[in-house]
């Protein structure tokens, strides 16, 4: 009898271990999210609200690590990691997809929107979001929702950029995207392509004169705080993504792949909306640390591209 009651005992045990090894395994689910932004940036605040849905709509099935900051580099590396699988998941701008896939650099061509109800229509509720969306996914990529960059300004240490005729000879730091580098050599300015991550240092060290980037991502990574003046032009749109690589989404049970795209596109509707709510705070922040901001916009239509041919 006391054999017996062991071997029960021993056995109950050894199930026990089993079932809660499965629950555990099943709770070890962890989707890695990278990024370059710092913890105040919208797509940080957004990919927090996404976690948050994930964990409580999964019951902790699918955990999120939030890996932000550059920790994994640049945005180029980060979307080429995701493809291939090194990473799970990245908050990039499209700027950092057209880097690894150029053909998609057509939703960063200059004046292509006239406003934010353009964008809304056209890329991040139309057809050129799908478009990006179908192509991801040939590359072993899921767009989970599309997000929002901003329209883009300049800065710069050398002088007011009031007409495009000052661009020339300025050394500027542009995304690593041919668009961009065309853009600004026609302008005569001397493109320099960088990842984002690098470019503070490159300001700091006067390897280049200014950068191209909106209010936000130029506020939030403290570049103006190397600079003299800023230009906003509004020139390019550049949006965002979350990304997800394919055999990792495609590994979740059914219901969790629902959860996932559901917390996505909420994280990204909660993104654009504070973004969008920024930018004016932002310019108004970079013209109080001291520096001059240009508003090439005033009394023009987001189309008007005369600031570029040299009309004041």
């Amino acid at each position: 009898m006391r054999t017996t009651r062991f071997g029960l005992a021993g056995m109950t045990f050894c199930l026990a271990l089993m079932v809660t090894s499965s629950l555990a395994t099943a709770a070890q689910v962890t989707l890695h999210v990278g990024g370059t932004v710092s913890p105040e940036h919208s797509w940080y605040k957004g990919t927090e609200l996404f976690k948050a849905e994930v964990e409580r709509g999964t019951n902790g099935r699918v955990q999120v690590q939030i890996e932000m900051g550059g920790v994994h580099g640049g945005e180029r590396k980060m979307v080429s990691e995701v493809m291939r699988g090194m990473l799970n998941m990245v908050w990039t701008s499209d700027i950092g997809l057209a880097a690894v896939f150029p053909t998609l650099g057509f939703v960063n061509l200059p004046y292509l929107f006239s406003g934010y109800a353009d964008v809304d229509k056209l890329y991040i509720n139309g057809w050129m979001g799908d478009v990006l969306e179908k192509e991801a996914l040939t590359k072993g990529i899921v767009i989970l929702a599309h997000g929002e960059n901003d329209f883009r300004g300049l800065t710069n240490s050398k002088k007011p950029i009031v007409s495009g005729a000052d661009f020339q000879g300025l050394k500027l730091r542009v995304p690593e995207v041919p668009i961009y580098i065309s853009f600004y050599r026609n302008l005569g300015a001397l493109p320099t392509p960088m990842a984002i991550t690098e470019v503070p240092t490159a300001l700091q060290q006067g390897t280049v004169d200014g950068q191209d980037n909106g209010a936000i991502i130029t506020y939030d990574f403290g570049l103006h705080q190397f600079q003299k003046y800023m230009t906003k032009a509004n020139q390019i749109y550049s949006g965002s993504q979350l990304l997800i690589n394919k055999e990792a989404f495609d590994k979740l049970s059914s219901a969790d792949r629902e959860v996932v795209v559901n917390a996505a596109q909420k994280a990204a509707r909660f993104q654009v909306e504070m973004n969008r709510s920024k930018v004016s705070d932002y310019y108004t922040r970079i013209s109080a640390s001291g520096v001059e901001v240009i508003d090439a916009t005033m009394g023009r239509s987001r189309n008007d591209q005369s600031f570029w041919q040299g009309s004041h």
